[in-house]
């Protein structure tokens, strides 16, 4: 008993190892590989068929009544690319390996574990207190299949973060081919969705003409698929339009937030803040989190995440195919935008709110960075150079802890940015919209539209 017990702690402390170990951002191309591919994968996949420790052999049902289903003690899969993906006792790994699949060595969080191929059918796994013999499979095994992780690579470029800082401000406005999409006004100053055409003329932007695309209300969360408008109007429907007035539709009726695309389907929170999906003529509702959540958007194919409302307005990481949840902050957080791989948010103290940001290249780790400088808000924008904040406030993204803004009254909020563009709104002293103005970033020159 006491050497399966020292065994136990001995597989333990190599799981602590192993299972510390994230993705390499930059993983190391082997030096040669098979040919034969299949999905992106080389020489097939590797299931546990023996394991020993400090010279104690288990295999066979010895091995499978200690420690559970073959796959699930260890599967390893070797990609193409250089990386491999493994289960290692339950827990998921995605690392890069070197060499060949004859004589890999594989990076297990710094620790370098070699192999050795024997015969066609045998991988051994050495490492300093004993060895894993794999045997090869054709089949993809179920603990690999299940593996959550196998889709996880958040790495926004600069036009996914604009994206997802407009639609943290409400998609307002979406900027397209000298196209302002968005909000504008009648003599009555009723809100529509107009798209209002511009060109450069020195160093400004001149508006030639407004069409009106739908006069029945506001629009949010603007977002365009081919040459089709799709936006939440007045918070209480979902519709959709062509880009000259026509195919106008009601997809969706009831109180909504949080519009996007993902993969051809249509989601967004409704009344009760769940998290649903449709396809995009509005068809085939379908829950997808099925509790009151906020700040709702996918980080790559099957990855979102949101703010849950009943845990302290922290912020979770879920996959929406496996269910997998990871909470990601233990505080109340606000305004989450990713950009390359750090995940910006802000947290309130007391009146005012600091910004911080989590690496969410490693999902073991999540390191966390905060600021110790204040603003007024708890929203801002991203783009590929700047943090923008209230009151035409911005910094450059690399002095991002140094971003502050304390002032009392807010008179000007960025609402869009793009490549080239940003809109932004002016108050008057009774809070109303003064001006609304679109500014080329490349030339800093603004121009009001109404």
């Amino acid at each position: 008993m006491k050497k399966i017990i020292a065994l136990m702690l001995t597989l333990s402390l190599l799981l602590c190892l192993f299972a510390g170990c994230g993705g390499d951002e930059n993983p190391k191309d082997p030096s040669e590989k098979p040919k034969e591919e299949k999905n992106g994968v080389i020489g097939g996949y590797w299931v546990a068929e023996k394991i020993v420790m400090e010279g104690t052999e288990f295999s066979g049902e010895d091995m499978t009544g200690i420690f559970g289903p073959a796959d699930t003690i260890m599967a390893v899969a070797f990609g193409s690319d250089g990386t491999f993906d493994a289960v290692l006792f339950e827990d998921y790994i995605k690392s890069t390996y070197t060499g060949t699949l004859e004589a890999p060595e594989m990076d297990f969080g710094g620790e370098i574990v070699k192999g050795a191929l024997d015969g066609e059918d045998i991988l051994v796994l050495t490492m300093k207190d004993g060895s894993f013999t794999l045997k090869r499979h054709e089949e993809m095994p179920d603990s690999l299949a299940n593996n959550p992780w196998v889709t996880y690579a958040p790495d926004f470029d600069a036009k996914q973060t604009a994206a997802i800082s407009n639609f943290m401000s409400y998609g307002y406005y979406l900027i397209e081919d000298e196209v302002l999409y968005g909000l504008t006004h009648s003599e009555t100053l009723a809100g529509s969705l107009g798209a209002m055409s511009f060109h450069m003329k020195g160093d400004f932007p001149e508006f030639d003409e407004t069409a009106i695309l739908d006069k029945n209300g506001y629009a949010t969360y603007l977002c365009k698929d081919g040459d089709t408008l799709y936006y939440i109007r007045n918070f209480e429907a979902v519709c959709k339009v062509n880009i000259d007035g026509s195919g106008a539709k009601v997809l969706y009726e009831g109180v909504c937030d949080y519009l996007q695309i993902h993969e051809g389907r249509l989601y967004f929170a409704d009344e009760n803040y769940h998290f649903v999906s449709t396809d995009m003529d509005g068809g085939n509702l379908t829950t997808v989190v099925d509790k009151e959540i906020y700040y709702p958007y996918f980080i790559c194919s099957d990855w979102m995440i949101f703010q849950d409302d009943a845990d302290d307005e922290s912020l979770h990481l879920y996959n929406v195919t496996h269910g997998t949840e990871l909470n990601i902050t233990y505080v109340p957080s606000y305004n989450p935008i990713l950009d390359g791989h750090y995940l910006y948010y802000t947290e309130p103290v007391e009146d005012r709110y600091y910004l911080c940001r989590i690496d969410m290249s490693d999902p073991e780790t999540f390191l966390f960075e905060g600021s110790d400088l204040p603003l007024r808000e708890s929203t801002f924008m991203i783009d590929d150079k700047f943090i923008y904040t209230t009151n035409g406030i911005s910094i450059e993204k690399e002095n991002w802890q140094k971003l502050t803004d304390n002032k009392n009254i807010t008179e000007e909020i960025y609402m869009c940015v793009s490549e080239g563009y940003t809109v932004y709104h002016e108050f008057d002293s009774d809070g109303l919209i003064g001006r609304k103005g679109l500014m080329s970033k490349e030339r800093f020159g603004g121009n009001s539209f109404v």
